[in-house]
C-alpha cells in the first residue's frame, strides 16, 4: 500500500508530533512546491522553524526549536552542483 504525498508530507514534517498545518496548508505546499516531496518538506521545514513556539510563563522560559527545524530542513534541500561552462579549449585538443 503506498502512502499518498500529503501523508508522506506530514511524516517528514512530523505532523503528529509538532502539529502546525491542515490538510489544505499540505496540499497548497505541494502544489506550490510542483508537487515536489522534499521541496515541499523543505519549505516547511523553513515555515514551522519561523513559528513563534517559545513561550515563557511565571519567569520560566522554554526555548524555541527553530534549530531543529533548520536543521530538519537541510536533509530535504537538494544541493546543485555548479555548472561551469567556459568557452576556452584545452591547449592539446586545439
Amino acid at each position: 500500500m503506498s502512502s499518498s504525498l500529503i501523508e508522506k508530507l506530514k511524516f517528514n514534517l512530523q505532523e503528529k508530533k509538532y502539529p502546525l498545518f491542515e490538510d489544505e496548508e499540505l496540499q497548497m505546499l505541494l502544489e506550490n512546491n510542483d508537487n515536489d516531496l522534499n521541496k515541499a518538506s523543505y519549505a516547511g521545514c523553513l515555515m514551522k522553524a519561523d513559528a513563534n513556539d517559545g513561550i515563557e510563563i511565571a519567569g520560566i522560559k522554554i526555548a524555541s526549536n527553530r534549530d531543529y527545524w533548520l536543521s530538519l530542513a537541510k536533509q530535504f534541500k537538494k544541493i546543485s552542483k555548479p555548472c561551469y561552462k567556459t568557452s576556452m579549449k584545452r591547449v592539446d585538443e586545439i
